[in-house]
């Protein structure tokens, strides 16, 4: 089953399921086979989605007042029921919560297709406050067989309902996109906004959707999707933001 790592909890158990559904990790999302961290330690860049005060996707702070995502986290949500947390490393904590005004979903996304699966949202006033800092959008390029984190509150086996209260975070291997699609028979992956990230028993996953995928210490991918999660013969999908950063520039200037 396709994960669409991220609308995993909302309103209650029932509607998690149902939303999780419905994005499909499409595959699933979230962190499986990582490690518990904080915010301090990854530096205030991650930030949590919510909608109705219910956690169900990951972001990245780039601006104090924007804040990027997957496509498929927030396309056909109204934008008065989302909320952005953040200067948490606990899901139970108060942080700093912030209103969203508006969201920019480029017009080539497809919710089947996950081709340029990118969000930006625009929050009603700037988010500061203790263990909140932005991210810087990626200028650097990288080759297969680099490492990059992926860190989010997402559920930590596949199958499992609920998210992990604490933060978490991993480390994958990028790989080339050719054998990301061997793999990915019955479904392309081939978009140029994407490529392919695995390691052995880790993985992101469902709730992980949308948070951010850092190298060099840059914002460098988004989490899209992926078939079940930590699947050996399935490795995850990200949006690349090499491709997608005059989309995410030209909405930050609307």
């Amino acid at each position: 089953m396709l994960r669409a790592r991220s609308k995993v909890l909302i309103l209650s158990l029932l509607l998690q399921l149902l939303q999780f559904s419905s994005c499909q990790r499409r595959i699933q999302p979230r962190i499986v086979g990582g490690t518990a961290t904080t915010q301090s330690a990854l530096g205030g860049y991650v930030v949590n989605l919510r909608n109705n005060g219910v956690f169900f996707c990951g972001g990245s702070l780039v601006t104090s007042i924007y804040v990027v995502t997957a496509a498929h986290c927030v396309y056909g949500v109204q934008a008065s029921r989302l909320t952005v947390q953040g200067g948490v490393s606990k899901l139970s904590q108060t942080g700093v919560i912030r209103k969203v005004v508006k969201y920019f979903v480029p017009s080539s996304y497809s919710s089947e297709r996950l081709n340029m699966d990118i969000a930006v949202i625009r929050l009603q006033s700037a988010m500061t406050g203790s263990n909140i800092h932005t991210i810087s959008l990626c200028n650097v390029q990288w080759s297969p067989g680099d490492w990059m984190r992926v860190s989010g509150w997402g559920i930590t086996r596949y199958g499992n309902s609920s998210p992990s209260n604490q933060l978490r975070t991993v480390q994958l291997k990028l790989i080339k996109k050719k054998t990301c699609q061997s793999l990915y028979k019955y479904k392309d992956v081939l978009y140029a906004s994407t490529f392919c990230a695995t390691a052995q028993g880790k993985d992101s996953c469902s709730g992980d959707s949308g948070g951010g995928v850092i190298y060099n210490n840059q914002l460098c991918g988004v989490v899209s999707w992926g078939e079940g999660c930590a699947n050996p013969k399935y490795p995850g999908v990200y949006t690349s933001i090499h491709r997608t950063r005059s989309f995410i520039l030209s909405s930050m200037n609307k």
